[in-house]
């Protein structure tokens, strides 16, 4: 993966962190902060997937990709592709 795309992904996970920070302190007050909170940390979670995702060497990819054993527990962020 480029680094223009890692280094994307590492300021929007910063970006996360600080909305989620900022969010932390309505989360009892509003049901929409609450939402808001929710949404923003599965974006964060998609992010930080997908960074980890790049720094795996591409033959460990396929060894994944073809092996049953990892299939078996699902992810949040499987649910979420981008």
């Amino acid at each position: 993966m480029s680094s223009k795309k890692v280094l994307r992904l590492r300021q929007s996970i910063l970006k996360y962190n600080t909305e989620l920070l900022k969010l932390k302190t309505q989360l009892l007050a509003s049901e929409d902060a609450n939402v808001k909170y929710n949404k923003i940390l599965i974006k964060k979670a998609i992010c930080k997937k997908e960074l980890e995702d790049s720094s795996t060497p591409i033959v460990q990819k396929l060894l994944k990709k073809f092996s049953n054993n990892n299939r078996d527990k699902k992810l949040i962020c499987d649910y979420f592709k981008s």
